[in-house]
């Protein structure tokens, strides 16, 4: 009984030795990003405008490709999402040699997240990212427009296009016309208009994004002498 104890604790002594020199010798595994710092829009959790500035992969380099990635954040605003599950502060997330994920921000703001990748041995590689969250930007109107023929007295029609409007980074899901104080809101850049009178008429025309964020208002004016 003795000698089998004894035995065993060599055979201990031996495997934990092995161990540590495996473990001394394996390098760290290596965790990279395809950007240092991400560059996103509030709000943005459905990438409208495709831009993909909220995609981010991460990178692993080490002989044990079965690692393991955390990534936490205090502020709780901002989220990883992975197969449309949100994974910050969750874990581990397998990512093998790469993962990529889709990164979203509740408020406008530079955040410090820290990532953590483990390998099969317990080795640990740790770096920051930083995402820095940018406030909506209203969308910007444009307006043109151009007088139709018509054979018929007293009747002016007009072809109001505001396709030249952009947003500089969401989309533009509404147009409210103002046609001498007469509002219509349309889901298209473009309509027609029959004046009835002669005169100076007052066009207006502001924007609503895809955040509910409103544009300023542009204001021009149709002459009918």
């Amino acid at each position: 009984m003795k000698n089998k104890l004894i035995f065993f604790l060599f055979f201990l002594i031996g495997c934990s030795n092995k161990y540590e020199s495996l473990y001394n010798s394996a390098p760290n595994p290596g965790l990279g990003f395809n950007k240092d710092t991400i560059q996103i829009r509030e709000k943005d959790y459905q990438n409208v405008n495709w831009s993909n500035n909220g995609r981010l992969s991460f990178y692993c380099s080490s002989p044990n490709h079965q690692l393991n990635l955390r990534v936490s954040d205090t502020s709780g605003k901002v989220h990883f999402l992975y197969r449309g599950e949100d994974v910050m502060n969750q874990g581990p997330l397998p990512v093998m040699d790469s993962v990529l994920v889709y990164c979203t921000c509740d408020t406008p703001g530079v955040y410090a997240i820290d990532c953590l990748l483990t390998d099969r041995l317990g080795k640990v590689s740790e770096r920051q990212l930083i995402v820095n969250c940018h406030p909506n930007l209203p969308a910007i109107p444009g307006l043109s427009f151009t007088q139709l023929d018509t054979g018929l007295l007293q009747n002016w029609p007009f072809y109001l296009d505001a396709s030249i409007s952009h947003d500089p980074d969401g989309v533009i899901r509404e147009y409210h016309f103002s046609i001498n104080g007469q509002a219509i809101i349309t889901s298209v850049p473009h309509m027609e208009w029959v004046f009835h009178a002669k005169g100076i008429h007052t066009i207006g025309l502001f924007l609503i994004d895809d955040l509910g964020k409103s544009s300023d208002t542009l204001h021009k004016q149709i002459t009918i002498p």
